[in-house]
C-alpha cells in the first residue's frame, strides 16, 4: 500500500499549464485598486497563540527531491523554488490571512494554491490597480514599487559584488518582465503566447505600467506579478543568465552562499531586506529571522525519512499515509497537519476518439470504477473522492456541488456508485455488448493505480493495456496529441477556474481529454470578463444547479483519481509556522513562508537535538 500512495503523490507533479487571460468588457472605464498591507483589526489572536517573542538565529534545514536549477531562463511552468528565496516578484499570499503563528485572521490555510485578489500582499509592489477601457480593448496596470529596496550583497560573490546593493527600480521590473516575454527560452514566451505583444514601461522611478488587451489582464497580472522577480540587467547582460548560483543576486530574504552538486544548497540571510514582521509578538522585527536555511538533495526515501527523526531535517511535506504512520510511531515529538488535498486531476478519456467519445462509454468507466474500493483498500478510508475537475478547497466553496448537494442531479451521483451490471448495459447499448481493449499512457509510478482500475474494469468486459513510457517521452506524446484513450496529466486546483487548461487548452499535455466544448469555452470567456469587476460572480459560473461543475461532472471527460491522504510534519522548535505549504497560487510560492519562520534554538537542545 505505501508504494502505491507514493506513486499517487508522485502523479501530483505531472503539471504543465496553458495559461489565459480575462477580460471585462463595458461601456465605461473601471478602476479596480487593491490594498496590499497587512491591517491589523484584520487579524486576531487566538488563545493558542505563543506568547514568546521571536528570536533570531538558527538555521533551517528542508529537502529537495532532485538536481535543483538556479537559472532565471526555464522552461519550466514556473520559476524554480530557489530561484523564489532570494528573487522577489509584485505580490505574493497574505501570510497574515492564515494562522501567521496563532494571530492571523484565518480567512485562509495556506493549504495550497490561492489566486484571489483578498488575499494578496505586495512584496516588491507596494500598490496596484488597473483600469479596463472597453472602447480601446485596453486594460492598463499600474505597479507602484517599494521605496529604499535593494539587491542583496554578498560579498564572496563577484556578481553580487558588481551590483553593489543597489537600489531597485522600475527599470529593473520593466527589464525582467520584458525578458518574460521576449526570449525563447522563457516559459511565459512559449507558454503564453498572448503576452508577447504587452506593451511594459517605466512610467516613473518606481512605476511600472503594463498595458494588454482586455482579455489578457488575468494572464498578465497573475503571470508578471509573480514570474516577474526582479534580476540586475548587468548580470544577464554579462554572463547571459544566472544558470551558474553564482551569479544569483536578488531582492529576496535569502542569498545563496553555497551549493555542492547532488547534495546541498546553502541560504544565508540578507542582513538589508526590507521587509519586517506585520503580527504577532514580532511585529516591526525586520526579517527573515533566521541566519541559514540549507537544502538537503536527498532521493531516497527511507534518508529522508530518517533525516527527519534524527533532527537533521526540521520540516517535510507530503508524507504518504504510511510512512506519516511510521513518522508518528518513531518521533511522537513532531507535530503535523493533513495537507489539503492537492487536486489529483483525472483519467481523461479522449472525446475526439472512440470508443471513448461516446458518452455512454465515459459513464459505463465511471460505473465500473468502484471509488468507494479504492479509498478503503489503499487509503483506510482517508482520500478524497470527489477531486474533479477540481477538489473543495476553502474560500473557492461557490465553485463546487458536492455529492449530497441537493440540486445535484441523481444521475451524476449514480456515477459515483460501483454498478458493473448498468455498466455493462451502457457498454451494450454503445455497441460494445462484449466490451473492448483500450490503452492507457502512463509513467512507472502510475502502473499501482492503473492495476486496480484493470482488475475492476475487467469484470465488464473492458481490458485496460498498459503504455509505459519514462516521464519526458510521456510528456512528448501528450504534447504531440499522439496519446492513446486515457492518460492521467495535470493537477486540478481550485484557483485554475479562470482558465482550466485541462478543459480549454488546444491539445496535449494540458488537455488530454482533447475537450473543446463550446458551453465550456463560452463559459471561461465569461469568467475573464466577469473577473475584472466581480471575483464572485466569476465563481458563480461553476456553482448552481446551471452552473459549469455540474455539467462536467455530467459530461465525464476524466474518471476522478481518489486523492490519498497526505501530510506536513515538522519539529516543535520551528516557530511561527502553523502548516502552511503555499503563500499564492503557484507551485513554488510554497517557499515564501521561509521568511517568518524562527528557531526555537533553546527548545530544540533541550529536546536533545
Amino acid at each position: 500500500m505505501k508504494r502505491v500512495v507514493g506513486t499517487l503523490i508522485t502523479s501530483l507533479l505531472l503539471v504543465s499549464l496553458v495559461l489565459v487571460a480575462c477580460g471585462k468588457e463595458q461601456e465605461q472605464q473601471t478602476t479596480t485598486t487593491t490594498s496590499v498591507k497587512p491591517t491589523q483589526q484584520e487579524t486576531t489572536k487566538t488563545t493558542t497563540a505563543p506568547s514568546d517573542k521571536p528570536k533570531y538565529g538558527g538555521t533551517f534545514t528542508r529537502v529537495l527531491l532532485s538536481e535543483p536549477s538556479f537559472d532565471f531562463y526555464t522552461t519550466s511552468f514556473a520559476p524554480n523554488i530557489l530561484y523564489v528565496l532570494t528573487n522577489e516578484g509584485m505580490t505574493f499570499g497574505d501570510w497574515t490571512k492564515g494562522e501567521a503563528g496563532g494571530y492571523g485572521s484565518k480567512v485562509t490555510d495556506w493549504g495550497r494554491g490561492y489566486d484571489q485578489q483578498g488575499l494578496k500582499a505586495g512584496l516588491l509592489a507596494e500598490s496596484w490597480n488597473w483600469k479596463v477601457d472597453s472602447a480601446k480593448d485596453e486594460v492598463t496596470i499600474v505597479y507602484k514599487l517599494r521605496a529604499g529596496v535593494r539587491f542583496g550583497l554578498n560579498t564572496k560573490l563577484e556578481t553580487s559584488r558588481m551590483v553593489n546593493g543597489r537600489e531597485v527600480t522600475a527599470n529593473d521590473v520593466v527589464y525582467t518582465m520584458k525578458q518574460l516575454i521576449s526570449d525563447k527560452r522563457m516559459y511565459i514566451y512559449s507558454g503564453v503566447p498572448e503576452l508577447r505583444t504587452a506593451i511594459i514601461e517605466a512610467t516613473g522611478p518606481l512605476e511600472v505600467t503594463v498595458k494588454v488587451p482586455v482579455k489578457s489582464l488575468f494572464a498578465a497580472f497573475a503571470r508578471l506579478s509573480y514570474w516577474g522577480r526582479a534580476v540586475p540587467p548587468e548580470i544577464i547582460e554579462k554572463y547571459g543568465s544566472m544558470a551558474d548560483w553564482r551569479n544569483s543576486v536578488g531582492t529576496g530574504p535569502f542569498m545563496v552562499d553555497d551549493f555542492v552538486s547532488g547534495s546541498s544548497a546553502v541560504f544565508i540571510k540578507n542582513p538589508k531586506y526590507w521587509m519586517t514582521n506585520p503580527i504577532g509578538p514580532g511585529k516591526g522585527d525586520q526579517l527573515p529571522y533566521i541566519d541559514k536555511m540549507r537544502y538537503l538533495i536527498i532521493v531516497d526515501e527511507s534518508t529522508r525519512y530518517a533525516a527527519v527523526r534524527t533532527g537533521k531535517v526540521d520540516h517535510i511535506t507530503d508524507v504518504p499515509l504510511d510512512d506519516a504512520e511510521q513518522l508518528r510511531d518513531l518521533s511522537p515529538d513532531l507535530k503535523e497537519m493533513r495537507q489539503a488535498e492537492a487536486g489529483t486531476g483525472a483519467r481523461w478519456m479522449r472525446v475526439d476518439k472512440p470508443p471513448t467519445s461516446d458518452i455512454k462509454v465515459r459513464h459505463a468507466l465511471m460505473l465500473a470504477t468502484d471509488f468507494q474500493a479504492i479509498n478503503d483498500g489503499l487509503y483506510q478510508g482517508l482520500g478524497v473522492i470527489q477531486t474533479y475537475p477540481f477538489p473543495v478547497q476553502k474560500g473557492y466553496e461557490d465553485l463546487v456541488v458536492s455529492l449530497d448537494d441537493p440540486i445535484m442531479p441523481q444521475s451524476v451521483k449514480d456515477l459515483y456508485t460501483y454498478n458493473p451490471d448498468r455498466a455493462k448495459e451502457l457498454l451494450a447499448d454503445a455497441g460494445y455488448p462484449e466490451g473492448f481493449k483500450i490503452t492507457a499512457l502512463m509513467t512507472q509510478p502510475e502502473v499501482d493505480y492503473y492495476s486496480v482500475l484493470k482488475d475492476q474494469w475487467a469484470k465488464v468486459g473492458v481490458e485496460l493495456e498498459f503504455d509505459i513510457k519514462e516521464f519526458g517521452a510521456f510528456t512528448n506524446t501528450l504534447r504531440s496529441g499522439t496519446h492513446p484513450n486515457i492518460a492521467v496529466s495535470g493537477v486540478s486546483m481550485a484557483y485554475m477556474y479562470y482558465y482550466m487548461p485541462h478543459l480549454t487548452a488546444t491539445q496535449g499535455v494540458g488537455n488530454p481529454a482533447m475537450v473543446n466544448d463550446p458551453r465550456i469555452n463560452d463559459a471561461i470567456t465569461n469568467i475573464k470578463t466577469l473577473l475584472a469587476t466581480d471575483e464572485k460572480a466569476a465563481m458563480a459560473v461553476w456553482g448552481g444547479k446551471d452552473g459549469l461543475y455540474i455539467y462536467c461532472l455530467e459530461q465525464a471527460f476524466g474518471i476522478p483519481t481518489v486523492g490519498p491522504p497526505a501530510y506536513v510534519f515538522w519539529w516543535p522548535w520551528l516557530k511561527n509556522y502553523s502548516g502552511e505549504l503555499w503563500l499564492g497560487e503557484a507551485l513554488n510560492h510554497q517557499v515564501e513562508w521561509h521568511r517568518f519562520i524562527w528557531i526555537d534554538q533553546a527548545m530544540k537542545k533541550s529536546m536533545g537535538f
